[in-house]
């Protein structure tokens, strides 16, 4: 385990360069000056509490635990999506300097995730959901298979392969993970929150980013039967994603063939799908109109639902959680409360939007797009083109980072004061419980914050 020095030293690295950034795209705003002398502490204590979840004391190296929690609840195994995604944000801070530690780190999750692809599994498939700290998988009952989980580790590792260079070790491991994709991109399978079997927004969203991120891989490599094949298969799942779309939002599933119903079909993954598994060419991308709809109707959604938001004091933004109709609270089943994860993924939407829409000059209102504009600007309506640079859209996107840093004081406002972050907060008091220090609770922190520089994460 390496010293907390070391720790905060390879944190403070990317911290300065992403804040440093804010200078040389001097038209990002940049926010609440108080939330942002936060961020930078904040991502230096959420790093260190992602590194104390890596190879804990008789583990197998590169398993990361998504929490230290042993019981009520256990969460002590290591999910593929977690991992992968937990992983990813190491990659981007890998790529924002050299750091030996994190370097290590990350080899270790390589030869832990070679194991997990080959290991015998209960589905028998590379879908399983989670492995044991010993590198065994997990063969109790639980909601598998769950196939975004091999899409998200390819993408990680191709990103890792960019930066080092690559390995034919790791060429193997990204080609299985997508062959895989391929061969299973439409099956019904498990959703993200592991309760409903189904075809899954979300699923096919980081689907479609590993495959294309694959194929950009595979023609640098030569490998054009690879890439042909990726090409296709991205190309059957982006039609299946337009499926999702009901008039005013995104539903989050289809086709259900079990577990708990969402009524509203209203779910949180979807922004988090757009900022994880969209590639940046407005595909479903965080600036997006259908995604910004969404997002209107979820907050819209937990607005009326937590007596946190009812009450909440100036400053703060919408407490927000996964569903609506959500029961679980952390270790059984009730209320559902706000989760910090939810909570990071309408601050870094946010964030990735005005990104997004700098580098493309300008960003124009739709329909669709309308009614989240027109919270942010009282004269917005369908036609109103906003360009970079302008009054208008300097005045818009304030607004818009404006509430964006809201989302982050919430998450300041209800996490501990030594900076810990559990995976859900109180619906009614705020206390946070559930797992202690969930690893994606800091990830999705880092992330956030990242975004909030002006320089989204990979």
């Amino acid at each position: 385990m390496p010293s907390f020095a070391s720790v905060t030293a390879a944190a403070s690295l990317v911290m300065m360069t992403l804040f440093a950034g804010e200078s040389a795209a001097a038209s990002f705003p940049s926010g609440n000056s108080t939330i942002a002398s936060w961020a930078a502490g904040q991502s230096d204590i959420s790093l260190g509490k992602m590194f104390t979840s890596i190879n804990p004391e008789g583990s197998a190296p590169g398993f990361l635990a998504a929490s230290l929690s042993t019981s009520d609840p256990d969460y002590y195994y290591s999910w593929t999506r977690d991992s992968a995604l937990s992983f990813r944000v190491l990659v981007d801070q890998l790529d924002a300097g050299s750091n030996s530690t994190i370097d290590n780190y990350i080899k270790d999750y390589i030869k832990y995730s070679q194991n997990a692809q080959s290991t015998s599994t209960v589905c028998n498939c590379l879908g399983e959901p989670k492995f044991n700290a010993d590198g065994s998988s997990f063969t109790g009952a639980w909601g598998r298979p769950q196939n975004d989980g091999p899409a998200e580790r390819a993408s990680t590792l191709i990103l890792y392969s960019n930066i080092s260079g690559g390995s034919d070790d790791l060429k193997t491991m990204i080609y299985k993970d997508l062959d895989y994709v391929t061969s299973t991109w439409d099956n019904q399978n498990f959703d993200l929150w592991e309760e409903v079997n189904g075809r899954h927004f979300f699923t096919y969203m980081v689907m479609r980013r590993g495959l294309l991120d694959g194929v950009d891989y595979a023609t640098k490599n030569g490998d054009s039967d690879k890439a042909d094949s990726y090409k296709s298969t991205a190309a059957n799942v982006e039609k299946r994603i337009d499926s999702f779309w009901q008039s005013d939002h995104i539903t989050i599933t289809i086709d259900q063939a079990g577990g708990v119903s969402k009524g509203s079909g209203l779910d949180t993954a979807v922004l988090i799908a757009a900022n994880v598994g969209s590639r940046k060419d407005g595909f479903y991308t965080p600036g997006s109109e259908k995604v910004l709809a969404t997002a209107v109707k979820i907050e819209s959604a937990f607005a009326d639902l937590y007596t946190l938001n009812k009450n909440k004091p100036d400053g703060l933004g919408t407490a927000i959680g996964r569903y609506p109709e959500d029961v679980y609270n952390g270790n059984g089943s009730s209320q559902g409360n706000p989760w910090f994860i939810c909570t990071n993924a309408f601050a870094e939407l946010y964030y990735r939007a005005i990104s997004e829409w700098i580098d493309a000059g300008s960003v124009k209102v739709t329909d669709i797009s309308k009614p989240f504009f027109a919270k942010f600007d009282s004269k917005a309506d369908t036609g109103t083109t906003y360009t970079a640079g302008s009054e208008e859209f300097n005045n818009l996107v304030n607004n818009i980072a404006n509430s964006a840093d809201q989302f982050l004081s919430t998450v300041h406002n209800y996490q501990n004061q030594n900076g810990s972050l559990s995976e859900q907060y109180n619906r009614d008091d705020g206390k946070m419980q559930g797992a202690y220090d969930l690893t994606w609770s800091h990830a999705s922190t880092i992330t956030a914050i990242k975004a909030k520089g002006g320089s989204p994460a990979l």
